[in-house]
């Protein structure tokens, strides 16, 4: 039997609506997955967002899980770079960014250039772990999670989330920061609110739509 959703582990799956919403635009963020579990359409959806992330298995979520919690997905290369680019001035640091050709690169060693002493201590734990629980419950829609280790393991992230950020926006500003780290240059638009592409404009979305839930940080 499932277990019911206690305001407290509503509060704890919302850390992942924001990346949910961006995977999948209908999701019912009240619900454990956000999937209709009785859907094939939605069952199908979610094994393929799975399998973007090389899940196919209960041991490739775990081992994704590890991952994500332990900082190997995205805050180990964004600590190596700062640390090296803190050791730069200004000029040292154009003659690398000029030198480089890739596109998608220039964009994060500037990114991490402009984050590199405010983000040391938070680096990217904020979108990694809001990564962790989007995944489990993904995982949840097709068997390879149950609720009851979904429920410990969002336990686990929530408390060090809670111990690493102070508010929703703060929480979510990483969140945002992260998923652009990763894919390249996706920042806010306003000039088209509430736009579909980004998880910037995914994020005023959810703002609008489900206001009250990001108020109280406890």
């Amino acid at each position: 039997m499932t277990a019911d959703i206690t305001p407290q582990i509503q509060q704890q799956l919302n850390l992942s609506a924001l990346l949910l919403k961006k995977g999948h635009n209908n999701a019912n963020l009240n619900s454990w997955s956000g999937f209709d579990s009785e859907d094939q359409m939605q069952i199908k959806q979610a094994k393929r967002l799975l399998k973007l992330h090389g899940i196919a298995s209960g041991l490739h979520l775990r081992n994704s899980l590890q991952r994500y919690q332990s900082g190997q997905m995205v805050s180990n290369t964004f600590t190596k770079l700062a640390t090296e680019l803190r050791m730069d001035t200004s000029t040292t640091f154009d003659g690398k960014y000029n030198a480089l050709e890739n596109p998608k690169l220039k964009h994060k060693y500037k990114m991490v250039w402009t984050y590199r002493f405010s983000l040391k201590d938070q680096q990217f734990i904020g979108y990694e772990l809001a990564y962790y629980i989007y995944l489990m419950r993904l995982a949840t829609v097709v068997g390879y999670i149950n609720t009851d280790e979904l429920i410990l393991r969002m336990e686990d992230a929530n408390d060090t989330i809670k111990k690493t950020f102070s508010s929703w926006g703060e929480f979510h500003r990483n969140v945002c920061l992260g998923d652009e780290f990763v894919l390249g240059a996706t920042e806010q638009d306003n000039s088209k609110f509430p736009g579909t592409k980004t998880l910037w404009e995914h994020y005023q979305r959810l703002n609008v739509q489900h206001a009250n839930w990001f108020k109280t940080w406890n």
